[in-house]
């Protein structure tokens, strides 16, 4: 594909990078540029990418779930990079806001999870800002250094969000009454 992007969008600059991360290609274009180029392409030059956006990523790891006949909001940060962190956890808010104060049941996974200043800020905002809406919240996964991350997260956000070692426990602690 990156050898590709200079034959179909010319070596004027149209495109403004490109990278690539895990076999995936990423390209910034102007706009213009774009709508220009394929105005003036054949319908066989097209290429259209199918993979999922990063918002359906996000998406796909924010959901509902049932646990002894409750719902809970189950956040799965589990192997997310940084950037990827910001969008779940945007997410995360974008579903809790849609709820009552006080009503939602939460369990975050952190399993595996990378994080960097911005997306620990972030993190620590969205925290706080989701308080309105969680009636109890949970995380599981948290290891190493993200033990410090976890306390600066809840120090920040005045929210004791306790963590449990696995994912049934966590749940069986969300549900009980």
């Amino acid at each position: 594909m990156l050898a590709q992007l200079p034959t179909i969008f010319g070596n004027s600059g149209n495109y403004e990078q490109f990278w690539q991360f895990r076999g995936l290609t990423f390209v910034t274009f102007s706009f213009f540029a774009v709508v220009t180029k394929i105005r003036s392409m054949a319908p066989s030059q097209a290429i259209f990418d199918q993979r999922p956006t990063t918002a359906s990523a996000a998406n796909s790891r924010v959901q509902f779930i049932e646990f002894a006949g409750k719902r809970v909001l189950f956040i799965n940060y589990a192997h997310c990079n940084a950037a990827m962190m910001k969008e779940v956890a945007g997410e995360g808010h974008r579903m809790l806001a849609l709820e009552p104060p006080n009503s939602v049941l939460t369990l975050n996974d952190v399993t595996g999870a990378t994080f960097d200043h911005e997306a620990v800020a972030f993190l620590k905002s969205m925290v706080a800002a989701n308080a309105p809406y969680v009636k109890r919240g949970a995380v599981i996964g948290i290891s190493g250094l993200q033990s410090l991350i976890y306390e600066a997260v809840q120090a920040f956000s005045k929210r004791k969000l306790p963590q449990f070692g696995g994912r049934e426990q966590a749940l069986a602690w969300l549900v009980k009454d």
